[in-house]
């Protein structure tokens, strides 16, 4: 069962990358392309509607990923319902742990993978918020040619 864990993990945790990476990707061309569609509008209201679009995707990536572990719990047997699922998922996923509810023995070790996904994953978000930061206040400080 021990191997089955691990091998499980792995796969979990290699599609919500896939899906993060993906979702990143795709959120640098609608910021681009929002970006050129906003260019008539005053430059703060710009950024603010950038920024928030922004955010808003990432926290919408978290919630797939999360509601994905949730499915995979569910699919195991180890809640009967997606609502506890969903709880679970979102205190492992951001490592909040209360430790309330746990998974059986037979998939415990599924938990720390998903803690491994939410921190590398939660690490990357805020990264690329910190890039899309930087880069929205650079185009309010410097003069537009």
């Amino acid at each position: 069962m021990l191997g089955q864990q691990i091998v499980l993990g792995s796969a979990a945790v290699l599609v919500v990358v896939v899906f993060h990476a993906a979702a990143l990707t795709a959120l640098v061309a609608a910021l681009r392309h929002g970006g050129k569609q906003l260019r008539h509008r005053p430059q703060l209201p710009r950024v603010g509607l950038l920024l928030t679009g922004g955010i808003l995707a990432v926290v919408a990536a978290h919630v797939v990923e999360i509601t994905a572990w949730a499915a995979l719990f569910v699919y195991l047997g180890e809640f009967s319902d997606m609502r506890t699922a969903l709880y679970f998922s979102g205190v492992t996923a951001t490592s909040l742990g209360y430790g309330d509810i746990v998974l059986s023995q037979d998939w415990r070790l599924l938990s720390v993978f998903e803690v491994m996904s939410g921190l590398i994953l939660f690490g990357a978000s805020a990264a690329f918020l910190f890039a899309l930061v930087q880069k929205l206040v650079q185009s309010v400080a410097e003069p537009s040619s």
